[in-house]
């Protein structure tokens, strides 16, 4: 009968196994030092971090090599004992003494023991490491006061600053300057980033653009927006600047006669030296007026968008304006409209419009300034003139904001110099986020962006806007398209009727131009009516997209014909 295969198979598995055992036994090797992680109780300078080579560890005994767990050597021979391994780092253990060990041979410090051992690698013993936070503390005395820069109490309502500052963006190496009514540039605040390269006082004709004292104290509005930008930070005095690195100019226009060819030089004075033009003013907000730069002035900032900042065009920021409690609206200010410009409105510290923002599609984004009586303003440097401080807590409205943006497009340039001003458009397009305002009219237009004639795409984020510059991809030559004129006679019915007219541009229109994407749309308007702030003009996009881009106002009784012309900048 033939030996069954089955278990024999069985025994030969059985040897196998009992041999390998056998082998484990007779050949042992320690393991590894295998005490859990513990925090280090010993004091300071009583531990040793060491790097050993790869096991087993011998010692004689008896004559014969035994193998051992080093943490029992440590422990026998030098009264140290095994924390165990370091975290993830194999063959890296800590030893720490204990009781009296400051007595012994490594306990006491001498690393020539260790440096000896032919089992230690490396080996050293633990200090104290000097280590901060990466976080930003200020000596300025009305820092914490800036709630625009880090808003402690009403988490999120601020402009993400604080971690940006903190990757040394600071607006480095970038010019902003302020067209106003001079800049106190002696104030300890902006001495020492001031630029009198990219200054002038056109209204004097002469370099030095110091404010005048007035008999109402008014020409501080110019230096206050400077500090805003680029307020130096631990002097110990006031506040600190959004672009607290970079170089602030300033071009007094403000104080005086201001005519179309004044203001045409100043939108163009140092643009090589100067790349952002802050601009805080503009036409009456009386809810009645309609006005904005003159031919000289409008060529003048074509010319610095075209020659500016060695041919990336110079940066111009404009306040939307303050005429809110008048029903007034922004699309009747030409500066605020036209495509060279960023238009920035106002969000208070709750995110809300405050009663003096106006609504306008020309909008690009909003920021923070001053709200109601029991809301704060805006914290900046002011003149020490006429007996002043040279400190605010109350500067306001959109004269406000407009500087803000400025210093956060400084900071963007820091880290992308070569960003042209259509680039630094569509980084805020992009970036802006939607504002929690349930009376905004927030409409998504074909592009994928929220929209809104109180907020523009939003409220402006520092961080997003830098980390966003340093990867974008820059946007296409600039190409335009002028369909044909519409002439006709029609009689324009009373509210609510419409009267519509509708004009197409096809693919065939656009080949000859050259355009494939829709950046702007200018629409210029002529209409005759015995009362111009009754008509409401709404241009509506294929996508359905609408913008109000002549908004009706209860003040404006003038009987006049409307010439409009009007880019609004969040159609499409």
């Amino acid at each position: 009968m033939a030996t069954p295969y089955f278990p024999t198979f069985l025994f030969l598995l059985f040897l196998s196994c009992a041999t390998l055992l056998l082998l484990v036994t007779v050949t042992p090797s320690p393991p590894p030092l295998s005490l859990p992680w513990q925090s280090p109780s010993c004091s300071i300078g009583q531990s040793w971090a060491i790097r050993l080579r790869p096991g087993p560890y011998y010692e004689e005994e008896g004559g014969e090599r035994v193998a051992v767990q080093l943490d029992v050597v440590a422990n026998r021979q030098a009264g140290l004992q095994s924390r165990g391994q370091i975290g993830q780092l194999q063959g890296h253990y800590l030893l720490c003494s204990k009781g009296g060990a400051a007595a012994s041979v490594w306990g006491s410090g001498h690393g020539e023991v260790l440096a000896a051992h032919p089992d230690v690698l490396w080996h050293s013993q633990e200090k104290v490491l000097s280590r901060s936070k990466r976080s930003l503390a200020f000596n300025d005395p009305s820092y914490p006061k800036q709630w625009h820069l880090h808003n402690v109490h009403n988490k999120g309502m601020d402009i993400n600053v604080t971690g940006v500052w903190e990757h040394n963006v600071t607006g480095q190496g970038v010019t902003v300057v302020v067209v106003d009514d001079g800049v106190e540039h002696t104030h300890q605040d902006i001495q020492s980033n001031y630029s009198p390269e990219g200054s002038y006082d056109l209204n004097s004709n002469d370099p030095d653009p110091m404010p005048h004292p007035d008999p109402h104290s008014d020409n501080h509005h110019g230096t206050r927006c400077a500090g805003e930008i680029a307020a130096v930070p631990n002097n110990s005095f006031c506040a600190v600047g959004v672009a607290y690195g970079s170089k602030v100019a300033g071009i007094r226009v403000l104080d005086g006669p201001l005519t179309d060819s004044l203001e045409a030089v100043a939108f163009n004075k140092h643009y090589q030296v100067n790349d952002i033009y802050s601009c805080s003013w503009g036409p009456e907000d009386d809810g009645s007026t309609v006005d904005g730069p003159h031919p000289l002035g409008k060529a003048a900032l074509q010319h610095g968008v075209i020659a500016g900042r060695h041919g990336f065009g110079s940066i111009f920021v404009v306040a939307s304006g303050n005429g809110g409690q008048y029903n007034d609206n922004c699309n009747y200010d030409g500066y605020a409209n036209s495509i060279y410009t960023i238009t920035i409105g106002a969000v208070d510290e709750k995110g809300k419009k405050p009663f003096y923002a106006e609504d306008c599609a020309s909008m690009l984004a909003v920021t923070f300034s001053s709200g109601g009586n029991k809301l704060r303003s805006i914290v900046t440097s002011d003149w020490s003139m006429k007996k002043g401080t040279g400190c605010t807590e109350t500067h306001t409205g959109t004269s406000a904001t407009a500087p803000l943006a400025a210093g956060m497009v400084a900071l963007m340039l820091q880290v992308r110099p070569c960003l042209t001003w259509r680039d630094v458009q569509h980084l805020i397009a992009f970036t802006a986020t939607k504002v929690a305002d349930t009376s905004a009219d927030w409409r998504l237009n074909g592009a994928g962006f929220h929209h809104s004639h109180q907020h523009g795409f939003g409220l402006l984020n520092a961080w997003r806007l830098v980390n966003a510059a340093k990867v974008w991809e820059s946007v296409p030559f600039l190409v335009s398209y002028q369909s044909p004129v519409i002439t006709e006679e029609a009689t324009i019915p009373p509210y609510p009727q419409e009267l519509l007219r509708t004009w197409k541009v096809s693919a065939s229109d656009l080949t000859q131009s050259g355009l494939k994407t829709l950046e702007h749309v200018a629409v210029t308007v002529t209409i005759t009516h015995p009362r111009r702030g009754a008509l409401e003009i709404v241009l509506v996009c294929p996508s359905g997209m609408t913008s109000v881009i002549g908004a009706r106002r209860v003040i404006d009784r003038y009987p006049s014909t409307l010439v409009l012309p009007h880019w609004p900048k969040g159609l499409f």
